[in-house]
């Protein structure tokens, strides 16, 4: 199956920093977001030693057939899966060292969505607000969960639906990259079929313009490049109050 890809990032029009950062690594078959929280400065850096360490582990356990799982091997999900879950609680200890080495370094952290495409199969991991999602068929699916104080609340069943929209805390993290001393990253397995888009979004995107909005992008059809293009300038158009970033991957015979 033939991969096309297109990555893309952009401060948005409020902020003069960017803390987000992202890879684009079709020889891997490797995708990645990342969000970076706690101040431009650390937020940068968060963000990039997130992807660095993500990086680092799955380049050293392609192809090797003795890798070495420092939080165990979960039988339930695929290699790859636990490839990516292990490589991305290794990079939350990574930042959770560094938050610890220095006063200032406190409260940084990264959001991550990540992607490791292996022929038809793809297995899809993230932690915190930052997507992936699949177009298939037409129809728009989101493939992560949101490690999000709302999300929590409404898997309990106990906030009202009136009110979920506009609580103070909807966007508040319950979870991200280095912000506890092991994280819990949820990863799934996908099987691709031709036609498939997988989209890779921070919340600068998926946050601002809306699902419906991203969908009407995509039923217009194009190429990576023009759709990660267009799906920034609809999060600009929309005031761009975050930073934006996302990554289309599509696939074809």
């Amino acid at each position: 199956m033939l991969i096309h890809s297109y990555g893309i990032t952009d401060p948005g029009c409020v902020r003069l920093e960017n803390e987000d950062r992202f890879v684009v690594a079709p020889d891997m078959g490797y995708f990645a977001v990342v969000d970076g929280m706690g101040g431009s400065r650390n937020g940068a850096m968060a963000a990039e030693l997130t992807l660095s360490t993500i990086h680092y582990y799955l380049d050293c356990s392609r192809g090797q057939s003795e890798v070495t799982w420092p939080f165990g091997y979960n039988m339930q999900m695929s290699l790859n899966a636990n490839r990516l879950t292990t490589a991305i609680r290794l990079a939350n200890r990574q930042v959770w060292k560094r938050a610890d080495e220095r006063p200032d370094f406190g409260g940084m952290g990264s959001t991550v969505a990540a992607v490791l495409i292996d022929g038809e199969e793809a297995a899809i991991a993230n932690i915190g607000d930052s997507r992936v999602y699949l177009y298939r068929h037409g129809r728009l699916t989101q493939l992560t969960t949101d490690d999000t104080w709302l999300n929590a609340v409404l898997a309990k069943g106990t906030l009202d639906a009136a009110l979920r929209d506009r609580h103070p805390m909807r966007n508040v993290l319950t979870q991200a990259v280095g912000s506890q001393n092991d994280v819990d990253a949820h990863a799934s397995d996908l099987r691709l079929e031709p036609s498939d888009y997988l989209l890779l979004t921070t919340d600068g995107v998926h946050s601002v313009i809306g699902e419906t909005a991203i969908d009407g992008v995509f039923a217009c059809g194009g190429s990576a490049e023009e759709l990660a293009r267009r799906l920034l300038q609809e999060a600009r158009n929309a005031g761009g109050p975050d930073n934006i970033s996302c990554i289309v991957v599509a696939f074809s015979h």
